[in-house]
């Protein structure tokens, strides 16, 4: 085996055995937050027509019970991995959670060979030291704890994925179609993979003057992104097809173009910031609306003012060094998706979105690492000392993913006036049987915002618990006035009145949801048992086809549907109510 080839392997090895090292133990962990939908709820994993679904609809288009409010949200391809991990090993955490960490332990690597093709100096041993410490650094990097140890992050390590791939491709083989479709694949993983192309064409502005003169560097860049520009206007098309707009949800977190702006550079500073000293931990965290003038505005437009200037300055030169604009390109244009705080909403700062612009940090740091390697054994050492230390600490937070209870501690901990954190940390403690604590969670969460309907209905579930029954129908009615598409609430309501005798009160409860356009399995079975009561089962089958089509895999809705259909008259025409998703009954 050559020298070269010796260093390969042990590089890679030693890349490898970092992320195990860190990430290993996230295999043990269950699912949180989001995972229980996206994945337990989720009926589009295992659906026959399941790859179909998540490439023409909303990626939450699955679940009703989110409203009828539009999504920003189309990652067909983030559906398309949840699908085949669940078809070929079920809804098992640990089969999630290690493809999380091979996705994490393959983008590392990449990162690595990155450094290694794009720092050459005519040094091998400086290739190898830069590839190495880009590498591990990206693989103990606390900031991607959140990404790698939460099932959810897995968007942006397929996102990071392809998109290296795109860029290995553009910059060594551009008339390879492997470029533009990986570009694709990154798009359709998650909304910020399309950056790339600004990424890729900062790159063709600061090399122009390698083709010679300005025409033959513009006709050059405009074959060489062509096909980049193709798949980017096809996965638009794509997008706007299955939202309905490009983005159609708008929160409202900036009520002016100014306030965006101002948003947007606050953000701008937080990220770069938190890039460079990781901590502490920010855990689905909201940030506050800044004024134009504050300070940490201020800094971010001057942050992006900086990077506009460098560009023009390598645009100017024309023979600007790859190494340096490559890294910088990648940490400012993928910043550029989350900056929109009225496409966000929520939780809008969030250390999964820093995954990919730490590519460029890492390839920086190793840069700068190739030229000062050997120095002194003193610097090694405190270089190995520092990524264990940063190994150390993403393992520590790592572990605040390991349940539900252990994310909304932390979360409550951190931002004490986080709403949905309070209910979500209440609903852990419910399941732990704490119900005190859950109650109390409860409360504080509609204390601090009075009608969000989640705890709201939490609340009155755990009412049904302590066999107040009075007390839950009332939270109950309170959370359908607020919000009349609430399946959770008309079902407990429906089935409280059955249990009285009252089927027609029952009744008339679900056909209200349904004509306010909620839905869900069970609103509908409920409804389907109703019509096989009165003996009404050519009622009964359209809705109980409704509810297997949404999820196959449960049982008593295709048991009921065979029975309905044993009895139910043939060639029985209908009246037909329309239900979400474009269906009737």
């Amino acid at each position: 085996m050559s020298l070269s080839s010796s260093r390969t392997f042990l590089g890679t090895a030693l890349i490898a055995f970092a992320v195990l090292a860190v990430y290993g133990g996230t295999v043990g962990f269950g699912f949180v937050f989001d995972d229980h939908v996206q994945i337990e709820r989720n009926p589009w994993l295992r659906h026959p027509d399941g790859f179909r679904l998540f490439l023409t609809r909303p990626f939450w288009g699955f679940y009703p019970d989110r409203g009828p409010a539009p999504s920003n949200y189309y990652r067909p391809v983030f559906g398309f991995a949840y699908s085949l991990v669940a078809r070929i090993w079920g809804l098992q955490p640990a089969a999630f959670h290690a493809a999380s960490v091979l996705l994490h332990a393959a983008v590392s690597l990449l990162v690595a060979l990155g450094a290694r093709r794009f720092f050459r100096d005519g040094r091998l041993f400086r290739n190898d030291t830069a590839a190495l410490a880009a590498g591990l650094l990206f693989a103990v990097y606390p900031a991607h704890a959140e990404a790698v140890a939460w099932v959810a992050g897995q968007a942006d390590l397929l996102a990071a994925l392809f998109v290296l791939a795109a860029t290995f491709a553009y910059l060594q083989s551009p008339k390879s179609l492997l470029g533009p479709i990986a570009y694709f694949l990154a798009c359709l993983s998650k909304e910020t993979g399309a950056a790339l192309i600004v990424v890729l064409a900062a790159v063709e502005i600061s090399e122009w003057r390698r083709e010679g003169s300005p025409g033959a560097a513009l006709r050059r860049a405009a074959v060489r992104l062509a096909p980049y520009g193709l798949a980017l206007a096809v996965y638009v098309v794509l997008r706007v097809h299955a939202l309905g707009g490009f983005a159609p949800r708008h929160y409202s977190v900036a009520a002016t173009p100014a306030g965006a702006v101002a948003f947007a550079g606050a953000l701008l500073a937080r990220y770069l910031g938190f890039l460079a000293v990781p901590f502490p931990a920010r855990v689905l965290t909201s940030v506050p609306a800044p004024t134009l003038l504050s300070p940490l505005a201020l800094a971010g437009l001057a942050a992006a003012g900086l990077a506009l200037l460098g560009l023009g300055i390598a645009a100017w030169r024309g023979r600007a060094r790859r190494e340096i604009v490559l890294p910088l390109a990648f940490l400012f244009a993928f910043l550029l998706p989350v900056l929109a705080a009225n496409s966000i909403g929520g939780a809008n700062f969030a250390e999964r979105y820093l995954y990919l612009p730490s590519i460029g940090l890492a390839w920086l740091a190793g840069l700068a690492w190739s030229r000062i390697a050997g120095s002194h054994r003193a610097v090694t050492a405190a270089a190995l000392a520092g990524l264990i230390v940063l190994g150390i600490a993403a393992w520590a937070r790592s572990t605040i993913y390991g349940s539900d209870l252990t994310l909304f501690s932390e979360v409550v901990r951190v931002n004490p006036r986080n709403e949905i954190a309070r209910n979500n940390l209440g609903m852990a403690l419910y399941h732990e049987g704490r119900l005190d604590e859950a109650e109390r969670e409860y409360r504080l969460a509609l204390r601090l915002k009075p009608r969000n309907v989640a705890p709201l209905s939490n609340l009155a579930v755990l009412r049904e618990r302590q066999g107040r029954s009075a007390e839950a129908e009332k939270l109950f009615e309170d959370v359908l006035r607020i919000s009349p598409v609430h399946a959770v609430a008309a079902v407990h309501l429906a089935r409280a009145q059955i249990a009285r005798g009252d089927q027609t009160g029952a009744a008339r409860r679900l056909d209200a949801l349904f004509a306010a356009g909620g839905e869900s399995y069970d609103a509908l079975v409920e409804r389907a048992d109703l019509w096989l009561e009165e003996g009404r089962p050519e009622k009964a089958v359209p809705l109980l086809e409704r509810a297997v089509e949404m999820f196959p895999g449960r049982v008593k809705g295709r048991e009921m549907l065979g029975r309905a259909r044993k009895v139910s008259p043939p060639n029985v025409e209908t009246p037909c109510r329309r239900l979400r998703g474009g269906r009737t009954v």
